[in-house]
């Protein structure tokens, strides 16, 4: 048994990933919670491709989802374990 939900961990524990911006080519750095950001070299729009995740097939997402935004906002157990799990 895991834990916590693995298909949330992109959104719980964002890294930086590189991305060729489309308007200038250089590469800038996207977040993997953001889907979009301006490029700080020309400022054109840089869209990173979308990952499934369990947000996209889970019978549990909108809990999880819920709690997620609950635990920004400083409430809620960071513990985020996946319902489908228990």
């Amino acid at each position: 048994m895991l834990s916590h939900c693995p298909g949330s961990l992109w959104f719980k524990q964002p890294v930086p990933e590189p991305v060729k911006c489309p308007s200038c080519g250089k590469e800038v750095e996207i977040f993997t919670n953001e889907q979009t950001m301006k490029c700080y070299h020309c400022g054109g729009i840089v869209t990173r491709e979308k990952r499934p995740s369990c947000f996209d097939w889970c019978k549990y997402a909108d809990q999880c989802i819920a709690e997620l935004v609950a635990q920004r906002r400083g409430a809620g157990d960071s513990s985020a374990r996946c319902p489908e799990e228990e």
